[in-house]
């Protein structure tokens, strides 16, 4: 009876052992899975609030401009990174092709790319350019550890029609 139920033991240690990597794998997936998707929702909170805050022009005063739009998405993402490139502008609507219109990002960098319409600089002018358009996407080179594939480029946007 007493080899027998040091079979059992010795059984499930091999089990155990089989399945522990498994396990681990699964775990820190789903860890980066869900670090992945904070990352997904910091790069469109500032895309989105980067937009709202560029279409801002009152009647009275131009706009606030790509720079200052620059100062609030870094802010936002200070959290995740202090490498912001920013802005890119690009002369025609969205989508906007890597490469061509924007760089891609490195792993832990974000990459702004800006659409004001006909505005230079997004900052308009006080008679002009009513109800215009203003694109802003917000890309971050996220690196996950190579589970799930290494360097994924997590976007965020927003489109803001101006007051101007």
């Amino acid at each position: 009876m007493g080899s027998r139920h040091r079979r059992g033991r010795g059984q499930a240690l091999v089990e155990f052992a089989i399945a522990l990597p498994v396990l681990a794998v699964l775990i820190a997936g789903v860890l980066e899975m869900g670090h992945g998707y904070a990352f997904a929702v910091a790069t469109s909170d500032a895309a989105r609030d980067a937009a709202r805050y560029v279409a801002g022009k009152t009647s009275t005063t131009n706009g606030p401009g790509l720079a200052a739009m620059c100062s609030l998405v870094t802010s936002d993402l200070a959290a995740m990174t202090s490498s912001v490139s920013c802005p890119t502008q690009v002369n025609h609507a969205p989508p906007f092709v890597v490469g061509a219109d924007y760089t891609k990002p490195a792993a832990g960098q974000a990459v702004v790319a800006v659409y004001c319409g006909t505005s230079v600089d997004c900052s308009g002018s006080i008679t002009t350019l009513y109800q215009s358009e203003v694109d802003v996407y917000v890309y971050y080179g996220f690196s996950d550890l190579n589970i799930l594939g290494g360097g994924i480029t997590i976007q965020g946007s927003s489109r803001a029609t101006t007051a101007w």
